[in-house]
């Protein structure tokens, strides 16, 4: 390895070592303090919630103080109300539940004689071992041994039992204080904030950063605050259903539910197991218990399939996976509320990598859009041998799709990514053959699955397609030929092998209407440019076209190869310019065949 490229691995390695050290402070720093950052977290997901509510006071003549003060006066209202009658209802739960001791006792009886069986089994007895060893009996006591010596210890004092309650209810009054203070102060300097951010973030482009951060917060208001709504409406339907069934603390339950669909795609399903075992334990049936289940189910799956995507509209693009994993990281830091917090907190994360360019990895691992384009993927699975999923990626398009746009977009840049990586000597030459081959019968099957034209009348003109070097460029020539409209056109591809001698004969005793020289980038252009000279002195008027393609669609005349009449740097390209000259070929030269035209699709003539 060269000096620079010891150089360019050194670099390389000291970027990986700073981002992880910097992520493991920063992870490290997120649990320490997690009592500030917990009440911050909450303070931003709160001022996504209230700044559209703010905004509409704001638009009928209210001022902006008065706005805040009104709608967090409003929250504060509802949430303490709500939270005093969900504490009274807990305190009656914990009170009724020991009343139902009977019937919860029977109900836990027939479970375990329905999985167990009434009688012996060999299963109930590998329970009942399992049982004894995660609470094993108390061995019976020896009556001739001396009694055992029990030393008590002194319980806590008042002082101690009184500091255990209150230390942790302080600690939890003074962070939901804080997250209403810094909910007030975020909505009442919200565009201090936001230029704070542009001038962190902007790096010069003010009115670019102005505008991504603009558009990421409103986006990501309109998403919470339907969330929130939708939230609301979901509890407040679990409400009244539970209540015309008869369940009792139907509004400690519709809380749970209201609570727990924060929590991505397993939040529902867990807010239903208190209900459902609350009436499996107090009721005589099972009728009420299905009950419940079939509300929670039904209403899940409409929300998911009617309500949810008539009202978030388009996708914020967040990948599943991505909101399960951050569902279990803020768990892990943060405890409950980090669940609660995730899917917001992710939405947020999201937004802000595709907005800021120095937090674009955000959006790769975040988000659900392909991370790599349909020419990188399709050469990637080729790489890796497998040639079904890269038959999957270049089919994408449908029968509808042309298969010269399929071949510019998706198989000529692997081929030419192959090439690089071969002269690299990242690609040995068994792999750089498995691609080729694979490369030609995926380009068949996406020849095929285009419907044939009809014969048509037309006279049929030759023309006869030259690779310029190796296999690839005689893949990328057989490709071409599939592309011609045979009613038109007799390609015949000549072999990789031909030299270039062998090359003028057979122009000289075919006498095409035109030649195309086939030439993949990277490199290539210095015999390029030999085989053009060659065939320009030979046959000064003879239609000559190279085929540059792969170039990522740059468009020009003769940037490769003096003497040729044009250098196209699309497949496309090439073909629409055959198509320009067709009726002057048509005009001047004799019909190449006799006989009814090949339809498309089929191969070109392979000679060598």
């Amino acid at each position: 390895m060269s000096q620079r490229g010891y150089a360019q691995e050194w670099q390389r390695a000291q970027v990986a070592l700073a981002g992880t050290v910097v992520a493991a402070a920063t992870i490290t720093v997120l649990y320490w303090a997690r009592s500030i950052f917990i009440p911050l977290a909450l303070a931003v997901f709160l001022t996504f919630v209230f700044s559209p509510v703010v905004s509409w006071f704001q638009r009928r003549g209210v001022g902006r103080t008065t706005s805040v003060v009104l709608v967090v006066g409003l929250g504060i209202l509802v949430t303490g109300g709500l939270g005093a009658v969900i504490a009274s209802q807990v305190a009656s739960l914990s009170q009724a539940l020991p009343d139902r001791r009977v019937e919860i006792v029977r109900k836990i009886s027939e479970a375990k004689t329905a999985i167990l069986g009434d009688g012996r089994s060999r299963f109930g007895d590998l329970a009942e071992e399992i049982g004894q060893v995660f609470a094993p009996k108390p061995r019976t006591a020896d009556p001739a041994a001396p009694p055992p010596i029990v030393i008590e210890s002194p319980g806590p004092s008042w002082m101690g039992q009184v500091e255990s309650f209150v230390s942790p209810a302080l600690e939890v009054v003074g962070q939901t204080a804080f997250a209403f203070l810094l909910t007030v102060f975020m909505l009442l300097k919200r565009e201090d904030l936001r230029n704070r951010m542009i001038r962190l973030t902007g790096h010069g482009k003010v009115t670019t950063t102005t505008k991504a951060v603009d558009d990421a917060s409103r986006r990501v208001s309109r998403f919470l605050f339907t969330q929130l709504v939708l939230n609301t409406a979901f509890a407040l339907v679990i409400l009244t259903a539970l209540a015309v069934m008869g369940v009792r603390y139907a509004l400690l339950w519709s809380v749970i539910a209201f609570v727990m669909r924060y929590v991505p795609y397993i939040g529902t399903w867990i807010g239903v197991i208190p209900p459902t075992l609350f009436t499996l334990a107090v009721t005589d049936g099972w009728g009420m218990t299905i009950g419940v289940l079939a509300v929670f189910i039904g209403l899940e799956l409409v929300c998911n399939n009617v309500f949810e995507p008539m009202l978030y509209g388009p996708s914020m693009g967040l990948s599943e996976v991505a909101q399960l994993v951050a569902a279990g990281f803020w768990a892990f830091l943060w405890g409950p509320i980090g669940l609660i917090l995730s899917g917001p907190l992710t939405v947020c994360l999201l937004v802000l990598g595709k907005h800021v360019a120095r937090f674009q990895f955000l959006d790769v691992l975040l988000g659900d859009e392909p991370v790599l384009p349909p020419q990188v993927a399709f050469y990637q699975r080729l790489a890796a041998r497998d040639q079904d999923e890269a038959s999957e990626i270049a089919l994408a398009g449908g029968a509808e799709a042309e298969p010269a746009d399929v071949y510019d977009r998706v198989i000529v840049p692997a081929l030419c990514l192959a090439r690089r990586d071969h002269a690299d000597r990242d690609l040995a030459d068994p792999e750089l053959g498995f691609v080729t081959r694979a490369t030609r019968e995926i380009g068949e099957e996406v020849a095929l699955a285009k419907p044939a034209v009809p014969p048509g009348t037309d006279e049929r003109v030759r023309v006869l397609i030259a690779p310029a070097r190796d296999e690839i460029d005689q893949v990328a020539a057989e490709l071409f030929g599939r592309v011609l409209d045979r009613n038109r056109w007799e390609p015949e591809v000549v072999t990789d092998e031909l030299l270039a001698a062998e090359l003028l004969e057979r122009i000289e005793r075919t006498d095409p209407a035109a030649v195309v020289i086939v030439s993949l980038p990277p490199g290539g252009v210095a015999h390029t440019r030999y085989l053009v000279t060659r065939i320009r002195g030979r046959f000064p008027d003879l239609k000559l076209v190279v085929g540059r393609w792969g170039r990522n669609g740059e468009a020009g005349g003769d940037t490769s190869a003096g003497g040729a009449d044009w250098t196209d740097a699309t497949m496309a390209d090439t073909r629409k310019r055959l198509t320009g000259w067709y009726p002057v070929f048509a005009a001047t030269a004799p019909a190449a065949t006799n006989g009814k035209a090949e339809p498309v699709g089929t191969p070109a003539a392979v000679v060598g």
